[in-house]
């Protein structure tokens, strides 16, 4: 490998240690991203691949497509695609695929989820989850691994709601080497809603054998059509900052983080409902 290649490997060591972008991320797009990171937004169109309880509770048909370019380096961007389906008011089926990398280091993970809508004000899902992961060619083989993940999502009343997720309770082993394996990651979220269009937030994403992260976020509805939210999440501290401009059955979603030591990450997505 060339020099090029040894640092962008190097970086993604550091990524390891300091961020959730690589390996099995739990949550994806620019709604989340722009929100603090926190993954069971009920407004989410990305929830698909980010939250199988809130899935339960999407009020539209919608395919979501976005790509997010990180810290403005090549080979560190992520694409991904969303999509949710209501299947006769038996359920939602959730379909997600996202891909980051380049050609010597990437991942795939597909997604696939079935959620239900339990009484009226309780979601809950379950999603079957293909990571295909691969690091040098010259020196690894490529890893096929399949888990699973859970959510709930609770709406107490008009004002607050609960979610809970599990993601990868097996702990699927990636390589028998030092005992590696996909990390066990615990999300627990409340939501405030102030009844004056604006949604507070708050999350834990905790990895099981490892250490937590807070995440915050506020929303604030401007109008039907627009929404302006940011948030943070600490370890270290990335504020960020995102809108969201619906027009007819087109969402358009923008949102920035800024990472103190790494730099900036921009990312952008476009959403079809089909009822709206």
């Amino acid at each position: 490998m060339g020099m090029g290649q040894y640092s962008l490997l190097s970086l993604l060591v550091i990524l390891f240690s300091q961020t959730e972008a690589t390996i099995f991320p739990s949550n994806q797009g620019p709604i989340a991203l722009g929100f603090g990171n926190i993954s069971s937004y009920k407004s989410d169109p990305f929830t698909a691949l980010n939250h199988q309880g809130t899935l339960a509770l999407a009020q539209n048909n919608s395919l979501s497509i976005a790509f997010q370019s990180q810290y403005f380096v090549e080979g560190l961007n992520h694409a991904c695609i969303a999509g949710n389906y209501n299947i006769h008011n038996r359920g939602i089926l959730g379909i997600g695929y996202t891909f980051f990398g380049n050609q010597h280091y990437n991942e795939g993970l597909l997604k696939v989820s079935f959620s239900k809508r339990f009484f009226e004000r309780l979601g809950a899902g379950i999603s079957l989850d293909y990571l295909r992961h691969q690091l040098p060619k010259e020196f690894y083989k490529v890893k096929n691994l399949v888990t699973f993940e859970a959510g709930i999502l609770a709406q107490f009343n008009p004002h607050y709601d609960l979610a809970v997720q599990v993601i990868n309770p097996l702990r699927v082993p990636l390589a028998n080497y030092n005992d590696e394996r996909l990390p066990f990651i615990i999300n627990m979220a409340i939501f405030y809603n102030s009844g004056k269009k604006i949604i507070l937030a708050a999350e834990w994403n905790q990895i099981v054998t490892g250490e937590g992260n807070l995440r915050v976020g506020i929303d604030y509805e401007v109008s039907n059509n627009f929404n302006v939210r940011a948030g943070f999440h600490n370890k270290p501290i990335n504020p960020s900052l995102g809108i969201s401009y619906t027009l007819k059955s087109i969402g358009i979603h923008v949102a920035f983080s800024m990472h103190p030591y790494l730099n900036a990450s921009s990312a952008a997505g476009l959403t079809y409902y089909s009822s709206k």
